[in-house]
């Protein structure tokens, strides 16, 4: 578990070390990520990692709310602009993601993470199973989508078709970050199961 000693740094010191963890996550596969090389390059100690981190699955975490965090950002000015036009939001998600892959240490990082999520033997899926337990940036992004185009307004339609939706974007987020599909290829799919799935939730 991330400790209260991370969270409680000071904002210049906590971005060392996130910074030293997503280049670590980018250079090396996500099992063989080294806290040596974190810890060099953070310029901390041993022992103060160990006040930060239980294990490398925290790290996991941390690497998940960092491009969480970055994701929500541009996610809300969508929100505001569609007024939480659910599918509308949705729709730019998948844009969102890809833009803010495009970087070469993000591209990497983004690629081992997804393909960790597939692998049983990962430290990704080792944290999804253990000890993910959603995350409150994306949790509170979803309080802010609107119901009122939904053919019903009750929480478990809204849930079902949030569910349906994100099941889209996390496959055609694989295709293009583990399959290596083409941007336009997999963006004009993406938003033609989006729209299908419109149709079937529209009043």
């Amino acid at each position: 578990m991330i400790k209260s000693t991370f969270l409680n740094l000071s904002e210049s010191k906590k971005q060392r070390v996130i910074s030293a963890i997503i280049d670590e996550f980018a250079r090396e596969d996500t099992n063989r990520v080294s806290i040596n090389n974190i810890i060099e390059q953070a310029n901390i100690s041993r022992g103060s990692f160990y006040q930060y981190f239980d294990d490398k699955m925290d790290l996991v975490e941390v690497v998940f709310h960092y491009y969480a965090e970055q994701c929500v950002s541009e996610i809300s000015k969508v929100i505001d602009i569609s007024r939480g036009d659910i599918f509308y939001t949705y729709e730019e998600c998948f844009s969102i993601m890809a833009e803010l892959g495009k970087s070469k240490r993000n591209k990497a990082v983004f690629r081992k993470v997804f393909s960790g999520l597939y692998d049983s033997c990962s430290i990704v899926s080792e944290f999804i199973s253990k000890r993910y337990q959603g995350l409150a940036e994306i949790d509170g992004l979803k309080k802010q989508l609107s119901r009122k185009n939904l053919k019903s307004q009750d929480d478990d339609f809204f849930r079902l078709v949030n569910a349906v939706l994100m099941t889209v974007l996390k496959r055609c987020v694989r295709e293009y970050f583990i399959n290596g599909g083409e941007y336009e290829i997999v963006k004009k799919s993406y938003l033609k199961q989006v729209d299908i799935v419109k149709s079937g939730a529209v009043a």
